[in-house]
């Protein structure tokens, strides 16, 4: 970025809470270089649907300033994410009410709403930047966005200006397989637009129900809404300068465990997650390296004279919604803002 006020388009990718902090320390640094008011297209994928989520809940529905961010809303921000455990309240909403067992994403929303305070519907939202939260459609096998204009996807078609309330688009984006599960939308109760793609074989009238996952399965940075992968790359309409903040861990040495472990199931996801963010990765990188029109923000990377250690324990911070401890927010928040730091305006 050798300029200011450019239009932005930034896609952040999932990783639990590890995610949200680290994507928030990618924004402090942009809130300290004036570049908040820029950013026009967010794209993002579980744990970078949670913080951008957060930001909107703590600044009354609306995308702050650089200074807003700064002196308002990162603070605020931290102070709800070291207070509240969604995790483990979820967890007890569940013992306590057992038979929601198969609707743990919707108790997940509940509990954003009535912990992290998110209020509202997507359609609450300004206009600008416009936000799509991505999730995986199990029915099509796509990517099926939630926006302030529209939610779904291109096979199974659109439906305008939706009543989503933003916690369970949040939810449904970071719907884990197994661990949390497919957010489970009504689609009778929504008028659909004909699907684009042409040869679709969908039929929205035969699907009462879709089931979306988390939308890491499909793609976990988040790309499509700011990125055409097709023809060598090119940026969405209205970006002129992308930002990617991929904050997956990647897949390290891992013992396998008992044949009925769920970690071997989660295994298995992360491999595949991370084949297809390779072959993502691989693409906008080249694009980047051939137009300098973008940026790629990868955590454990701190550049030459950062702290390894530090990024190591970073990288392998838990893909979970646990509560951090205060030392380990500020910790990953200054990886993001290093990383970030450490990229940014340069030949």
């Amino acid at each position: 970025m050798e300029k200011e006020g450019k239009n932005i388009g930034i896609a952040l990718s999932g990783g639990g809470i590890r995610a949200t902090v680290f994507h928030l320390g990618v924004l402090k640094w942009l809130a300290e270089k004036g570049q908040m008011e820029s950013i026009t297209k967010i794209s993002t994928v579980s744990g970078g649907s949670l913080s951008i989520g957060l930001i909107y809940a703590h600044n009354d529905q609306r995308w702050p300033s650089s200074e807003e961010f700064l002196k308002e809303v990162l603070p605020k921000v931290r102070r709800v994410l070291l207070t509240e455990d969604i995790q483990l309240k979820a967890l007890w909403k569940l013992v306590l009410s057992p038979w929601r067992w198969k609707q743990k994403v919707h108790v997940l929303a509940d509990t954003m709403a009535q912990h992290w305070g998110i209020r509202g519907v997507m359609t609450d939202l300004g206009k600008e930047p416009q936000w799509y939260v991505n999730c995986t459609t199990f029915e099509t096998g796509k990517r099926f966005r939630f926006c302030q204009e529209d939610m779904g996807d291109y096979k199974m078609g659109y439906s305008k200006k939706p009543k989503i309330p933003v916690a369970e688009a949040m939810a449904a984006s970071a719907g884990f397989p197994v661990l949390v599960g497919p957010y489970r939308l009504n689609t009778e109760h929504y008028v659909w637009e004909k699907p684009r793609f042409e040869d679709s074989d969908w039929d929205i009238k035969d699907n009462k129900y879709v089931h979306l996952w988390d939308g890491g399965v499909y793609d976990n940075l988040g790309l499509e809404s700011v990125f055409k992968i097709e023809e060598g790359g090119t940026l969405r309409k209205g970006i002129d300068h992308l930002i990617v903040s991929n904050a997956f861990a990647g897949n390290g040495y891992v013992k396998r465990k008992s044949d009925l472990a769920v970690k071997n199931l989660r295994r298995l996801l992360d491999i595949a997650t991370d084949q297809v963010g390779a072959l993502r990765t691989r693409s906008v990188m080249d694009f980047i390296f051939r137009t300098r029109k973008g940026v790629f923000l990868k955590i454990g990377n701190n550049g030459k004279d950062g702290d390894k250690t530090e990024a190591e324990y970073v990288k392998n911070y838990p893909t979970t919604l646990r509560k951090p401890t205060a030392s380990d927010f500020d910790r990953i928040l200054q990886h993001g803002y290093e990383v970030a730091r450490c990229n940014f305006f340069r030949d």
